[in-house]
Formats: structure tokens, sequence, C-alpha cells
């Protein structure tokens, strides 16, 4: 697929006139009680069915918008809803929403290292808590003290942030036991971006994949091992290919934006942008809580269901997984700051507010 950046002008303003779905309005008659109709185009790279971080877009962002802008407003809302990277892949969907190719978007930090490098800051702290719904009280005080990290998304790409959200917490899928740390060593392990930077430190071979690929390529060798989320192991069916699961519990990152479309953003009615808005908080509370709940009854069915022998990798061996790794927050702080980022001063809030939460890091990361 052609990468969305790389599209020319004559293809884009034909791709406007035929594709782009932005906000429109017209009566909807009597047959929806003289109602006005939006329609809005929403999206992302990952399948719905990947797992539960990606369905609450629907079943609660979607779900509420729709029922409290019928219910409280002289409009209605008819969703276009693109998952699966129908309209835009991994990587894609922030110069989607900029575009207007979509009109809300499901932004990925991980697939976006350069534009959004500092919006990683989750990955450049390793071994962080992997306590959900604190992370996400965390992540709107983060946000909220350091606002250039929302006003980047309006001056540079063209739409609004209408939430961050938390991922739950990455675990390990192999297809060997993993009782050590040792027993990585020599082993091809994938990961998502910045993930990949706790793999080569144990003498494994990083490589850098998407999940897509995964079953077939544990299948054929491709690798042994993936740092993954535990509802994608079992969405996606890797135990039957990959059968170990080991949680290292490497931590729950701030690493999804909902966004949406300037354009759109400022076409919509105000009580409209309200429901909007409020219904993007309760995407990250209530679904920061159901993620939490939903990992336990995941690992349950990956070890019931699908056989998969999980395991949980014993306290002083992620202590020295920790330990091996240089000092990753320092060095991505002092990277962002060479870019005018706030780096270190965000990076070092971001492990204080985990500590004074009363997390105790595996490993001290020392910003100077």
């Amino acid at each position: 697929m052609i990468k969305l950046g790389r599209i020319t002008a004559i293809v884009l303003s034909g791709l406007t006139l035929l594709c782009i779905l932005t906000l429109v309005l017209t009566p909807s008659g009597a047959e929806a009680g003289d109602k006005q109709l939006i329609r809005l185009k929403i999206g992302m790279a990952k399948p719905i069915q990947a797992g539960k971080a990606f369905s609450i877009v629907r079943d609660i962002f979607v779900a509420e918008v729709s029922r409290q802008v019928a219910e409280k407003t002289d409009y209605r809302i008819e969703w276009m809803e693109a998952y699966g990277g129908t309209v835009a892949k991994d990587g894609e969907v922030l110069e989607a929403v900029e575009m207007g190719l979509l009109d809300i978007g499901y932004v990925i930090f991980l697939f976006e290292p350069a534009k959004l490098f500092l919006h990683n800051f989750g990955y450049f702290v390793p071994f962080s808590s992997s306590d959900q719904v604190m992370v996400n009280r965390i992540t709107r005080r983060l946000f909220q003290e350091f606002p250039s990290m929302t006003r980047v998304f309006e001056e540079h790409y063209k739409q609004k942030v209408l939430t961050v959200i938390p991922t739950t917490s990455y675990q390990m899928i192999t297809t060997f036991p993993v009782q050590s740390i040792d027993d990585l060593k020599g082993k091809k392990i994938a990961a998502g971006g910045p993930n990949l930077i706790v793999v080569k430190p144990l003498g494994a071979t990083p490589v850098q994949s998407a999940i897509g690929e995964g079953y077939t390529s544990f299948k054929t060798g491709v690798y042994e091992g993936w740092i993954i989320l535990e509802s994608i192991m079992a969405g996606l069916k890797w135990p039957e290919v990959a059968p170990y699961v080991t949680v290292i519990d490497l931590g729950a990152p701030p690493g999804v934006a909902l966004t949406v479309n300037l354009k759109t953003w400022n076409g919509l009615p105000l009580e409209v942008r309200e429901i909007i808005s409020d219904a993007a908080v309760l995407l990250a509370d209530r679904g920061c809580q159901e993620m939490t709940a939903m990992t336990r009854a995941v690992r349950q069915v990956l070890e019931e269901k699908m056989k998969a022998r999980v395991s949980v990798l014993a306290p002083e061996e992620r202590r020295r997984w920790a330990e091996s790794l240089p000092n990753v927050a320092e060095m991505k702080a002092r990277e962002a700051d060479a870019k005018g980022l706030p780096g270190t001063k965000l990076i070092k809030r971001y492990i204080e507010l985990q500590e004074e939460a009363g997390y105790r890091f595996p490993r001290a990361w020392t910003l100077k």
C-alpha cells in the first residue's frame, strides 16, 4: 500500500472528491424525528477482533456518542467504521486524520517514532507499572502539566487529541519455555517499535514485525518470540504456534491517542462536541477498567482453552533484565531534549508520579 504521506496532490484531490467522508449535516426527515444527520468516519489500523484495547472504541466511544447525541440533541450520528487498516494501516492513521481520510482516528504512538517521538515516553521507561487504571490517572495529569504534548497535534497535524489511553501491560509469548532471561540468548524476538529496546541487551535478536504477520511468522520460524499484549495473543490464536506465555510485566505505557480532524471538529455543533469530549474521557476511564478485568479473563482463556503454558518470570529475573539495560530513560530524555522537546522534565515526572502512587521499579531510572 502506498504510504499516505507520499500521496501526490493530484491523487489527494481525487480522494477528496471521491473517498473522504467528512462532516455532513443534512435533514433526516420524519423517519428520524426530523433530526439532522451527522456523518463521521472513524478508523484504526488494527482489527477490532484483535482485542479489548481496540474494540472499546466501538463498544464504548462510538456507542456512547451515538446514544447521547440521539437522546440529548437535534442531531443523530451515522458512522462509517473503518477498522483493520481499511483506510489507514500501521503508521498511517495520524496522516489519515490530518488529511481528512478519517474524521476520528486511533493513533498508536509506537508507529510514529519520528513525528510523535516524545509521546512514546512510556516505552522509554521499561518495567514501569502495569496498573492500567493508575497509569491512566498519571497520563491525564501529565498531559495537563505538559500542554505541548497535545498542542503538537493541532499545530502540526491538524487534529485535536480527545483522549490518551494506556495499553495493558506487555508480556511475552514464545515457542520455547522461559525460566530465566538467559533462555532468550540467541533467540529471535519480535516487538513493536520502542519495545525492541529491551531485546538486544539479552543477547537476543530484535525483529520489527506487524501483528498480522505473527501467526505465519511463528509457524515458519521467522522469529521465536514476541513481546505483546495478552489480548492480541489470544485474539489471533498465537498459542497454537507459540505455546509459552511468560508474564514479564514490561509495563502499561500511555500508548494511544484518539484524535479528531480539526476541520471536522470545528464544524460540529457545540453540544455534539461536548458529548464527544465526555465520551472520550469515558473511553479512557471505563476502557482501562474493562481492559484490566479482561486481562484476568484472557489469561484464563490462554491457559484453559488455548492450552498455553503460562508462567510468571521470577522477580529476580525481572530485576536482572531491567539492570541489563542501558539507562534507556536518560538516553531517550536527552534525545528528546536535543529535539527541543521537554524530554527530561516529562520522563522524570512520569517516574516520580508512579513512585508517588506507590510503584517500585525493579531498578532505578535516574535522570540528571
